[in-house]
């Protein structure tokens, strides 16, 4: 069986983000903590962000390993925030409805664009993008 991963030595399912910062923002307060833990169950440390412009101020404040972005049907990329999803060492997920999916590629291409619809084990394969096997 093909697992992605080199090894299963001392593997464990909160070793898969270990350590790394991340900042959830989504103005849906639900969906953003269902998101921030099972980030931290897989080992990251995670801040949540109300919104854009609290999200804004908490990235250029402290340097986040990865941000993840839940977009809520069409709202738009604050111009403030944008930049922190551009940032060099910082890994940006934008999950939003499919259709958008286009837009957002264009504009962040180095993003991993996803959707609402992931359980969340397949948002940590997703975010470390490993396929779940």
């Amino acid at each position: 069986m093909a697992t992605g991963l080199k090894t299963f030595d001392n593997f464990t399912w909160a070793s898969l983000l270990k350590g790394r910062t991340a900042l959830v923002v989504d103005r849906d307060g639900v969906r953003a903590r269902r998101y921030g833990a099972a980030l931290e169950e897989a080992g990251a440390v995670v801040t949540l962000a109300p919104n854009q412009v609290v999200g804004a101020d908490r990235a250029k404040d402290e340097t986040f390993r990865m941000i993840l972005l839940g977009l809520s049907g069409e709202e738009t990329i604050a111009d403030r925030f944008a930049p922190a999803l551009s940032r060099p060492g910082t890994d940006a997920v934008i999950l939003a409805e499919t259709a958008r999916h286009p837009e957002l590629r264009e504009r962040f291409a180095k993003a991993r664009i996803g959707d609402h619809t992931m359980g969340d084990r397949d948002l940590v394969m997703f975010v470390i993008g490993t396929p779940d096997e």
